[in-house]
């Protein structure tokens, strides 16, 4: 009997630690896809040097059970970019947690969570950054009937609107827009914090400067010029869930490939697929960093039709990210360059070509 529970232990803590490691944004409503044109892309190498990038970038890390992607997918951006610009001697090792509240609050008072690479850049670039020893991420959701003594804290003087905003950037929202005089004396929860923060982050921006360029990449020989370059890029996609191999996938009956989950292998949606028609019915979506590309490299998927029949699909050509589910879960085994990177993946270019965003944080 003890052993028995100690597998049923095992297997419960294995659950609750995969189900939090695949959490999702709010459907994105501003995706602008990349024009193809084959002739400029000939100009490029047939692959980039994914794993010479992945040297200059931060570890993986997880989101746990908030939908903050697009947040982790801009933060793991900005400290590579950090990195390769030579900003070494600062700690580049920044806060999720800031960078959501900043989302969830700097642009009105949200009251549903998740974001998009473009507003998280211009949060970054009017408020700065913080160290992540300054502002620890909190894994879990913060909801009605949670208990966290921390959310008790700063959210239980608030109601309504303002108490439903707390709960998503942990703050109260409006102190972003107090001034920091009225902050620096202000006994409200959290107001403290707060202005501390806001002068790390005004240091932050006098140290870094940020280009006035485009952050919107509009074709494949911008990403692929960029990523040839060494420079990552973040990517907002529409979320299918038989694509990603998603838990989900499998309670919409769609099923999955739990041995393409864990090589981090993302296919793409075939028309009159189930994936196709049902995950449009549970919209969501998703924002990786994106740190390479191969032309050649081909992957298998074997999909679900709507008529109930299976089909063998190739695709030729992918593009390498680096995901914010932790390490332990999707991409266990991911294969690039004949090294293992777990908690990176990669996706069919025809998928992200024609349902993703493409941006990049230029610094100079």
């Amino acid at each position: 009997m003890k052993k028995l529970s100690l597998v049923l232990l095992v297997l419960v803590g294995f659950s609750n630690a995969y189900a939090q490691e695949a959490f999702l944004d709010a459907p994105y409503s501003n995706l602008i896809h990349p024009i193809e044109n084959a002739r400029d892309v000939k100009s490029f190498k047939s692959a980039s040097n994914t794993s010479e990038l992945i040297s200059k970038v931060t570890e993986v890390k997880t989101q746990g059970s908030r939908g903050t992607c697009s947040i982790f997918s801009a933060t793991a951006l900005l400290e590579a970019m950090l990195i390769i610009k030579g900003y070494e001697k600062f700690d580049v090792d920044l806060s999720e947690e800031w960078l959501e509240y900043l989302a969830m609050a700097s642009t009105g008072l949200k009251t549903t969570d998740g974001s998009y690479s473009y507003a998280n850049f211009n949060a970054i670039k009017k408020y700065g950054m913080v160290k992540e020893e300054s502002l620890p991420y909190v894994k879990e959701l913060w909801e009605e009937g949670s208990y966290s003594s921390l959310k008790n804290e700063r959210c239980a003087h608030l109601t309504g609107n303002y108490l439903k905003n707390c709960y998503l950037g942990h703050f109260d929202g409006r102190l972003i827009k107090t001034s920091p005089a009225v902050l620096k004396t202000s006994d409200i929860s959290g107001a403290q914090i707060i202005y501390d923060l806001i002068v790390e982050g005004y240091h932050f921006k006098k140290k870094v400067k940020f280009s006035k360029a485009s952050s919107q990449l509009y074709s494949t020989a911008e990403i692929k010029g960029y990523l040839a370059s060494g420079i990552p890029l973040t990517m907002g996609i529409d979320f299918y869930y038989g694509a990603w191999n998603h838990r989900k996938a499998s309670e919409l009956g769609i099923e999955r490939s739990m041995q393409n989950w864990s090589q981090g292998i993302v296919g793409y949606p075939e028309p009159k697929s189930l994936d196709r028609k049902i995950s449009k019915q549970h919209r969501a979506g998703h924002s990786v960093m994106i740190v390479g590309y191969d032309d050649n490299l081909i992957v298998t998927t074997n999909v679900k039709m709507e008529d109930g029949t299976y089909k063998e699909f190739k695709y030729k050509g992918v593009y390498f990210f680096k995901n914010s589910w932790g390490t332990t879960s999707f991409g266990t085994s991911t294969s690039i360059d004949g090294n293992y990177f777990p908690g990176y993946g990669m996706i069919t270019q025809k998928y992200a070509n024609e349902m993703g965003s493409f941006y990049t944080l230029p610094i100079e």
